[in-house]
């Protein structure tokens, strides 16, 4: 396990959250992971300590100490059925968990197994020729590009930005198969898609999942 978070910090309603993944200091999402947790604990009336979890030593025992679970970009990871096994104890004892790109990814799929009964539903990063691809590859990569991001008036993410456009950096290749957002939709959890066309030739499918 390595950590990334302060040490000195003392205060007595500090929050532990555990962020799964294979940390690279080379990876901008990943510097970009601790930098919105810093961000946080100035803005906070508690501190939040952050752990950083390979996903081969997950261990659902040691999952309780934390009070959420943040699942990392950078897949693919070095165990999924060990990741996975940590969203679905997140959902079934509502832990607060949350995906970033990969991260997110991971959660649909799991979503996809355990609650749609989907056993087989795969991503392409592992099994690019699976029969019940979830997670598929994108029509283009967006990996390393730079594009504009539209929010929904009202939103909580336009809030924060303050303004309903920004543009930010993509690190994507996968994204939820089209093919699958009818069977998504069927599930307890509400599901908002929205595919835009960047180019002619190059279409991205973005999801919010949500209890």
């Amino acid at each position: 396990m390595v950590k990334h978070a302060p040490e000195n910090i003392d205060v007595p309603r500090a929050l532990q959250i555990a962020i799964l993944g294979e940390f690279n200091p080379e990876f901008p999402p990943h510097l970009a992971t601790d930098s919105a947790i810093l961000h946080s604990n100035q803005r906070l009336p508690f501190q939040v300590r952050t752990h950083w979890l390979s996903t081969q030593d997950i261990r659902i025992e040691s999952l309780k100490e934390y009070a959420g679970i943040w699942v990392a970009p950078g897949s693919p990871y070095k165990n999924m059925d060990k990741t996975l096994s940590a969203i679905r104890y997140a959902r079934e004892n509502d832990v607060p968990c949350f995906g970033t790109c990969g991260g997110f990814q991971h959660i649909v799929i799991e979503y996809a197994r355990n609650v749609l009964g989907y056993r087989d539903a795969q991503h392409a990063e592992y099994d690019p020729y699976a029969s019940s691809l979830f997670i598929s590859s994108l029509t283009c990569s967006l990996a390393g590009r730079e594009m504009p991001l539209s929010f929904v008036p009202g939103s909580k993410v336009a809030q924060i930005y303050g303004t309903l456009q920004a543009t930010e950096n993509y690190y994507c290749n996968f994204g939820v198969n089209p093919d699958m957002v009818s069977l998504l939709k069927t599930g307890q959890c509400k599901l908002r898609v929205q595919i835009e066309r960047v180019r002619s030739e190059c279409w991205s499918c973005q999801t919010i999942l949500s209890s």
